[in-house]
């Protein structure tokens, strides 16, 4: 893969005629060292559940890179943020955020400018829906909306590029003249799915980069760059758990169109191959020593013979003796006994349905749903008999919501 940078490249032409950067080639690679930061989060309930998946992967495809990472979680560190980026003296550092982190991730933004003058990165759920809101504040040179491993990758590449030789670093200097990191930023307009402000105040949109096909290319995530000993369970409210808890992402996206849901990329659904996610499942438990797992899929349930093809390989593989839970849910009108008694006996313990509404008009007028009362009941009824331990998921004050209409649901 070689990425092609236009205005850097137009001031080198003279010097060489095609430049181009290549990790295989070996061309202007060097090492960078590179920060990722979850900001922390500030509710009044537990968010040490588990590292952040998101990170992990991102951290998975620096490291395949070459670059050397470390990953700063805010819930918990207990050195400040301002020392690891004084002692690490990060290249390029990148954060992550959703709704209720968003002012905190601008904080560490500012904190580490404040300490040295390195591209800041902004991703996440909440600057994916709001880019321009970050892309606008000075301390956020970048901001990637949706999945964000490929561009990422590219991040890195443009990074490494930019300070991968004198002729260039002259070049970066002159363009970073017009305005600091933002100038050389101008750099990135063919670099698809990311948002930024160029020195003359305005925000560029790149157009959105196409998803993961393959979602079987992903590597492992790189849970060595955390610290696993001091993370609780992923449902600490319902049990406990001795030992590591892990999440997995089996599938990505959701075909559905719940009015509520955030999904932040096309509604649509990409699974792993069976095979691929039961080869990390004994990753975990086997390598990492796995005591939990928790499926984090949007909709696990969507393709019924890949459940069974992974439960069986499960099985197969003696894996079983780890439970696992559903964290997410799964669809409730996508369930029978078969489907879940095969779950319940490659392990899992407890699964969850987002009902949302126990009345049907606001399932589907207000919401989308497709899902009926009588699936529901049908799907929990399921569960029950084949020993399983339940969760439901339900919003109270929706839009058109009444009285009648929520005590519906409370029932």
């Amino acid at each position: 893969m070689a990425i092609y940078f236009s205005t850097i490249s137009r001031e080198c032409k003279q010097k060489r005629s095609n430049y181009l950067f290549s990790p295989k080639s070996g061309i202007m690679s060097s090492v960078m060292k590179v920060l990722l930061i979850n900001p922390k989060t500030n509710l009044p309930i537990e968010t040490r559940t588990s590292p952040s998946l998101g990170l992990a992967y991102l951290g998975a495809v620096s490291e395949r890179q070459g670059h050397t990472v470390r990953i700063y979680d805010g819930d918990v560190e207990d050195v400040s943020l301002e020392k690891v980026v004084r002692d690490f003296e990060p290249d390029l550092v990148g954060i992550t955020a959703n709704t209720i982190q968003i002012k905190s991730a601008w904080r560490d933004a500012a904190l580490v400018k404040s300490v040295a003058d390195i591209p800041v990165v902004l991703g996440g759920p909440h600057p994916t829906v709001l880019p321009a809101e970050s892309a606008e504040r000075p301390e956020v040179d970048i901001v990637v909306r949706g999945e964000g491993e490929a561009t990422w990758e590219e991040l890195c590449q443009w990074r490494t590029f930019v300070g991968g030789s004198t002729e260039l670093t002259e070049v970066l200097s002159r363009t970073m003249a017009v305005g600091g990191w933002r100038g050389a930023i101008s750099d990135l307009r063919s670099v698809p799915g990311i948002s930024y402000q160029t020195p003359d105040g305005q925000v560029h949109h790149n157009p959105d980069r196409p998803v993961i096909e393959d979602l079987d290319s992903l590597p492992l995530p790189a849970y060595h760059l955390f610290k696993t000993d001091r993370y609780t369970n992923l449902q600490p409210t319902v049990d406990r758990i001795e030992g590591p808890s892990y999440p997995i992402l089996t599938s990505r996206g959701c075909p559905y169109r719940c009015t509520y849901c955030s999904q932040i990329g096309p509604r649509r659904w990409r699974m792993r191959s069976p095979e691929n996610v039961v080869a990390e499942w004994r990753w975990l438990v086997r390598d990492l020593g796995a005591a939990e797992i928790g499926v984090l899929d949007d909709s696990f349930n969507i393709n019924r013979q890949r459940v069974l093809d992974i439960c069986d390989l499960l099985i197969k593989e003696g894996l079983t003796h780890v439970p696992w839970i559903m964290i997410n849910g799964i669809r409730a009108n996508l369930v029978d006994t078969e489907l879940l008694g095969r779950m319940k006996q490659a392990g899992c313990i407890r699964s969850a349905f987002g009902v949302e509404s126990g009345n049907q008009e606001i399932l589907d007028s207000v919401i989308g749903k497709h899902l009926t009362l009588e699936q529901v009941r049908a799907a929990f009824k399921a569960a029950k008999e084949v020993g399983m331990e339940t969760i439901g998921f339900f919003i109270v004050g929706l839009p058109g919501e009444t009285g009648e209409t929520m005590d519906d649901t409370i029932r």
